[in-house]
């Protein structure tokens, strides 16, 4: 199988997880940059003449605001909408960039994660299918198909670390979900005698230690329910505490079997206090965690689920979706734009790329004419 990757140039953990496990699943992938896990980047000619044979054509859009926007444009020369799937990792809003006062407002009324302009129309018409990362029922019924993070290969560390930590709570920001609340409460059991673990800012591999050695970590919502760390969590096989999801969980863990949710932070607080007199039931639900992880939720899982998605929708009927040659640029440029209204700073970086990029092609040219 032969697929199209068109990705933007900086990470995102979405497109990284999706792109590893196109390779996993010995996908041919003809990419778009020497981004989140590409192995081999390709012309824009290439490209256009790689979609002419190719299965799928797959536009990735992450949720990092400024992102350097996928080259949309070339939809325009492909024109393949019946084979062509939309991946939006963005949070808050479609352009990943809140609405006035949404990030506040949605700590006293969780709607308001769902920022009104939440689905990319244009794409969402264009192309045959449209996933998101943050997906909620409504959506799904418009069409709409969940996709979240998945655990890379980097994800997992070393099990052999004794359990010397009853909880580690590790938050970039806390102004989201119940991040600050949360913790609040780790130090309060600290003070009561706990061994807890507060920290941020750590070295990937030390923070992974830091999971491996603890009973007990701590996920919450970030910018969206999906975060990255809940996959952190179960592949380094402690026992994992969540924020419970709104959005769509395909193959979802199953509370106080292989995970514990909450919903409030008194709910929170029983629960936490139940397993920390109880770990070994902590080390039962992380085993069982780890083992759902691998089942369904590797980048290698996630990938495959999506083309399962797409393979069976390609054995029935054609999709009626019609091509717009003008609909690529309209997007980019749409993008663009957006990201320079929103954050000015965003000028430089995209000037930026453009002078990188600029200065490889006049490499390449001194190459071949040598």
């Amino acid at each position: 199988m032969k697929v199209i990757a068109i990705v933007p140039k900086l990470f995102d953990y979405l497109i990284s997880s999706v792109v590893e496990g196109l390779y996993k699943n010995n996908i041919e992938v003809i990419a778009s940059e020497a981004s989140n896990n590409v192995q081999k980047v390709y012309s824009k000619k290439e490209i256009i003449k790689h979609s002419k044979d190719a299965d799928y054509i797959l536009v990735l859009r992450g949720k990092t605001k400024g992102n350097i926007p996928p080259k949309y444009f070339l939809l325009d020369k492909i024109n393949k909408p019946n084979l062509t799937a939309f991946i939006d990792g963005s949070e808050w809003t479609y352009s990943g960039f809140p609405e006035k006062n949404q990030i506040i407002e949605s700590l006293t009324n969780p709607n308001r994660r769902k920022g009104s302009k939440w689905i990319n129309k244009r794409m969402f018409k264009y192309c045959r299918w449209y996933f998101k990362r943050e997906c909620y029922p409504e959506d799904r019924q418009q069409g709409v198909i969940p996709l979240l993070y998945a655990a890379e290969d980097k994800n997992f560390g070393n099990f052999d670390f004794d359990k010397t930590i009853d909880v580690f709570c590790s938050f970039g920001q806390k102004v989201t979900g119940l991040r600050h609340e949360v913790e609040n409460l780790c130090r309060k059991l600290k003070s009561e005698g706990f061994e807890i673990v507060i920290k941020s800012g750590l070295s990937y591999e030390e923070y992974k230690k830091l999971i491996s050695k603890s009973y007990i970590c701590i996920d919450a919502w970030g910018g969206g329910d999906c975060t990255g760390r809940i996959w952190e969590i179960f592949a380094n096989k402690s026992c994992c505490f969540s924020q419970r999801y709104n959005i769509l969980f395909p193959n979802s863990f199953k509370d106080g079997y292989n995970y514990v949710e909450y919903s409030t932070i008194n709910e929170f607080e029983n629960k936490i206090r139940f397993y920390l007199k109880n770990k070994d039931k902590c080390l039962e639900i992380a085993d069982r965690g780890f083992q759902h992880l691998l089942e369904y939720h590797t980048s290698k899982g996630r990938t495959r689920y999506l083309l399962d998605i797409l393979e069976n929708d390609s054995k029935k009927q054609n999709s009626s979706h019609n091509g717009k040659s003008s609909v690529g640029k309209i997007v980019y440029l749409h993008v663009i734009f957006n990201s320079f209204i929103k954050d000015p700073r965003n000028i430089f970086k995209y000037l930026n790329e453009i002078l990188k990029e600029l200065k490889v092609r006049v490499q390449n040219n001194k190459i071949s004419n040598n």
